[in-house]
């Protein structure tokens, strides 16, 4: 009897065991886990850290430009196949990989939109800007112009600071960039954009800075790199370049001919582009410019 007892005894022990196995190795597993997720916690913490004290005091954004509502491109070659042309408008996907498949540039003037985010703990201040690696040569890009449609403006955007570079200078400078004047029929570069230094707060809450670049040239393809000058506390005076879409190093900007051996003509925003003949663009743009003054302290 007792005998029996303690057989059954024993089977409730070792059924009580095994039933029990599965709830301790999921405890050790959540606690394996929960210490897991603290390291982790700990590496993101370091790394975030680092990044406001230690490391890059900028992150830079580089957007393309708003080929929309410019009016000069061109294509090195001449086109001469109607059929080779795509079947949409001017705003379609399909148009701009046409357009991005044959390597086409913007001719005598490009705006790109750069976007500098502080996230160096405390005040960033940034300087100046440069050209850097300037090259250019005669243009190569006689084949076709490529002539937009007419249509309004984009509106609603907040205005960035406008910076103009002239690349026909010897060493081209950071212009403020005053827009088009009619009157004039020229573009207002009105002096040096970085007269006043600007102040951005650095950090977790940061500010930003959105930059319209725009580069102007004349008959000849330039390509170059630009460069972003800043300083911070603990770090002193650095120069960031600017990455360009497509992780590019560098830009391009075509000169004008004389004259196009064809031409690539949109009618209408939605309606595909036509073949036509040869063509010859405006004159390049004239740029108006003011007296070129050193930096002379903080922004407003």
């Amino acid at each position: 009897m007792f005998a029996v007892i303690g057989v059954i005894g024993v089977l409730v022990s070792s059924a009580v065991a095994i039933w029990g196995l599965p709830a301790a190795l999921e405890s050790s597993e959540a606690a394996k886990q929960a210490e897991t997720r603290e390291r982790n916690k700990e590496k993101q913490d370091n790394a975030k850290e680092e990044r406001l004290t230690i490391g890059p005091a900028i992150d830079i954004a580089a957007g393309e430009p708003n080929l929309e509502f410019s009016r000069r491109y061109a294509l090195a070659q001449r086109t001469t196949n109607e059929e080779s042309l795509p079947d949409d408008g001017f705003l379609s996907n399909k148009y701009w990989a046409w357009f991005a498949k044959n390597k086409g540039l913007r001719v005598n003037e490009a705006t790109v939109r750069v976007t500098i985010f502080p996230i160096h703990r405390g005040t960033v201040v940034i300087q100046n800007m440069r050209i850097t690696n300037l090259s250019c040569k005669p243009t190569r890009y006689t084949g076709t112009a490529v002539v937009p449609p007419s249509f309004g403006d984009s509106g609603g955007e907040a205005l960035p600071t406008a910076v103009a570079f002239d690349l026909t200078e010897p060493s081209p400078r950071p212009w403020k960039h005053e827009g088009w004047v009619p009157t004039e029929d020229a573009y207002k570069l009105s002096g040096n954009a970085f007269a006043k230094a600007i102040y951005l707060d650095g950090g977790e809450d940061f500010d930003a800075r959105a930059f319209d670049l725009s580069f102007f040239t004349r008959n000849k393809d330039c390509k170059f790199g630009v460069e972003v000058n800043v300083t911070t506390a603990g770090r002193g005076d650095e120069w960031y370049r600017v990455v360009f879409p497509g992780r590019r190093l560098t830009y391009e900007v075509a000169g004008r001919p004389e004259r196009y051996d064809t031409s690539v003509v949109s009618e209408g925003v939605e309606e595909p582009p036509v073949l036509r003949g040869p063509y010859t663009l405006p004159r390049p743009p004239t740029l108006q410019k003011g007296l070129f003054l050193p930096a002379r302290g903080r922004a407003e």
